[in-house]
């Protein structure tokens, strides 16, 4: 713990240093001095005035958690921190600098170019047991989610490129447990306008194709993709996508080792329509087992309205080896971020209708017949951008939950003809459940 407080004291230090460089403190009494900063801190930033000087200016990555412009790492996994700097020059291009401490001083390893229009994110994929990492560099190419990525390693006279790609969408996960991480992409082929997920395994220090496998028809383009233990104990990639016809599908390719097979593709057809659904859902482990399971519409067949279609998911249990099972099935609302565990006693006989006022999206859910309409449940989430307005109008109901997304009500009808349906408040706030927005996909 305490090496990793003392890398994020010195790192802001540092930081100080490359904002504030030239900023002065007038001297006077009672004035708070600032924290003395390491002599190598100083000896590394004489090096980064260097490059400055140059033309250079400080890049800091578009997104990901590792966006400073001078970051403290351990790459070789020896307990002490290497620094990385990374510029863009005056031509556009981009450079990182690494440094290791000898002696108490920040000595050049070496540097690297690189070319994009932005710098996209920044990852170390750890690529050996021992706690060594490599440096990935992610870049944006275009507006229509083209990214290119170029990943190297550290050695005694520098950095040397391990792998050059462009991509839609990527994933660094160590699958098979070994305590080096894949490379696993969502690759678009602009000859054919189709898209494959391809994997990359470092081996005998150079990342070599290890599988590539066709994903579905559909897909206009990636939007997230995730690892997971399937119960057949094979691992698998999850890549969710818009499709072209509206709606989302999910490829599931599962990973022995030696051979990748997407298990939810129609082996004939190429299609991925299995796991289309209307509503903005990516796979997530539904159930609390740890698997993933994949969101798919739950109504196909049979007459139903706009509401359901879009909100009614099963979620999928697509065991390799056996029949698909559904886990669970639910009304889930990403746009309103909740969802609502669908009770078993309802079947398909309950509908849903959705209307928004000045101040709540409200949800409906009922039965009826030729005569009459009977209400079971109503969900209300207050989100006004004024939310003591909100706070006041939600006191009227029983609250469900109070977060960031609004405030969530429900009222429950004390008494409804079939019996069967009815729902009480206990029933209710078990099966209620917020969506937590996932920032990397900035999908639900």
């Amino acid at each position: 713990m305490y090496k990793y407080v003392k890398r994020a004291l010195l790192a802001a230090l540092l930081g100080l240093m490359i904002f504030c460089g030239g900023c002065g403190l007038e001297s006077a009494e009672g004035l708070l001095l600032l924290p003395k900063v390491p002599s190598e801190y100083m000896q590394l930033q004489e090096q980064l005035n260097g490059i400055l000087a140059t033309g250079a200016s400080y890049a800091v990555a578009e997104a990901g958690t590792n966006r400073q412009p001078v970051q403290l790492v351990d790459i070789d996994g020896d307990g002490t921190d290497e620094a990385l700097a990374f510029f863009q020059r005056e031509d556009g291009s981009y450079q990182v600098h690494a440094f290791r401490q000898e002696d108490e001083r920040y000595v050049p390893i070496g540097a690297a170019e690189g070319f994009g229009s932005t710098l996209r994110a920044i990852y170390y994929p750890a690529c050996g047991s021992g706690g060594q990492l490599a440096l990935a560099l992610c870049w944006g190419f275009d507006q229509n989610g083209a990214y290119g990525m170029t990943v190297y390693g550290f050695e005694e006279d520098g950095l040397r490129m391990l792998l050059d790609i462009q991509y839609a969408d990527v994933l660094i996960e160590d699958l098979d447990g070994n305590g080096t991480a894949e490379l696993i992409f969502a690759v678009w082929d602009a000859a054919t306008g189709l898209y494959s997920a391809r994997g990359y395994q470092l081996q005998n220090g150079q990342y070599r194709q290890i599988f590539e496998t066709a994903l579905c028809l559909e897909i206009r383009s990636v939007i997230g993709m995730t690892a997971g233990r399937l119960s057949s104990r094979e691992t698998a990639v999850f890549i969710d996508s818009a499709a072209t016809m509206g709606g989302y599908v999910t490829d599931m390719i599962c990973w022995d080792g030696k051979t990748a097979i997407n298990r939810t593709i129609d082996p004939t057809s190429g299609s991925g329509s299995a796991t289309w659904r209307g509503a903005a859902a990516a796979c997530r482990d539904m159930n609390g087992d740890g698997l993933p399971e994949i969101p798919v519409s739950h109504v196909f067949e049979r007459e139903t309205s706009e509401v359901e279609a879009r909100y009614r998911l099963d979620w999928v249990d697509y065991g390799a080896g056996r029949e698909s099972e559904v886990v669970v099935s639910t009304f889930y609302v990403p746009g309103e971020y909740w969802y609502l565990i669908w009770p078993g006693a309802w079947g398909d006989d309950v509908r849903a209708e959705k209307s928004r006022t000045a101040y709540a999206e409200q949800t409906n859910f009922y039965v009826e017949d030729e005569e009459d309409r009977e209400i079971l449940l109503s969900i209300r989430v207050f989100n006004s951008d004024k939310r003591e307005i909100s706070a006041n109008l939600a006191r009227r109901f029983h609250i469900l939950a109070d977060n960031a997304n609004g405030i969530y009500c429900d009222t429950v009808p004390e008494h409804v003809e079939n019996n069967s349906y009815r729902l009480t408040e206990e029933m209710v706030e078990a099966a209620f459940h917020p969506i937590e927005t996932n920032w990397r996909t900035e999908e639900y």
